[in-house]
């Protein structure tokens, strides 16, 4: 369902600038093997290599005030001075990101490029963590303040049955995300990175991800009222 109004498109433009970076990181990423090493979990700990890197490359953030104001860390361990949002879909772009790799990587295992692969992880999670969420919060409540009397309706007819699949699907804009398609296709090329890679990320974690944050941000809105 579609909106047009003056203040969702130039919102929509504001998170256009996010696409580069997330782009150039899965570049970099998809040139090493998918390594499940990383991210397999080892005895004792119950951790994957990968979950361990996160944790400490976190940490050293956390400790220097990063995630005092909303910033969302990947990690799902304790970090000191955090304040946690209500509203998060980590889990969900963690999943997604690693069944991403597994379809854009090679297969092998290479325990010298552990290192090269975590940093790519990290890059690419936290730029995909930045925009999905400030896409699927802030699109979502500009939706919803936005949204006709009909609209609205549609809203809170679905948002009292806290169906969220079906919400994502009623805030569903094809238009819009062919949109964003034909504009990551044009920068993956300018970065020499294959545009269908560029719409397999989004098409497969960035539209369903952020459109289940939206969701969330309307069925919260009618929990409160």
């Amino acid at each position: 369902m579609g909106s047009t109004t003056a203040a969702l498109v130039a919102l929509r433009e504001t998170l256009a600038e996010s696409e580069e970076p997330i782009l150039r990181a899965l570049k970099f990423r998809i040139h090493l093997p998918f390594n499940q090493g990383l991210y397999s979990k080892l005895p004792l700990i119950g951790l994957s290599r990968f979950d361990v890197t996160l944790y400490y490359n976190e940490l050293g953030r956390a400790l220097s005030g990063s995630y005092k104001h909303g910033e969302r860390p990947l990690s799902a361990f304790w970090l000191p001075n955090t304040r946690l949002p209500s509203m998060d879909v980590t889990p969900d772009i963690r999943q997604g990101y690693v069944r991403v790799l597994q379809q854009l990587c090679s297969p092998e295992d290479d325990p010298k490029t552990y290192g090269n692969a975590s940093r790519g992880d990290l890059d690419a999670l936290w730029f995909l963590s930045k925009r999905i969420h400030e896409a699927g919060i802030s699109v979502g409540e500009r939706k919803l303040s936005d949204a006709d009397d009909e609209t609205m309706v549609r809203y809170k007819n679905e948002a009292r049955g806290k169906d969220v699949d079906r919400l994502a699907g009623l805030l569903k804009d094809e238009e819009q995300e062919r949109a964003v398609i034909q504009r990551i296709q044009w920068k993956a090329g300018q970065i020499q990175l294959d545009p269908g890679i560029a719409e397999r990320l989004f098409r497969d974690l960035v539209f369903p991800t952020t459109l289940k944050l939206e969701a969330m941000v309307i069925i919260n809105a009618y929990r409160s009222n």
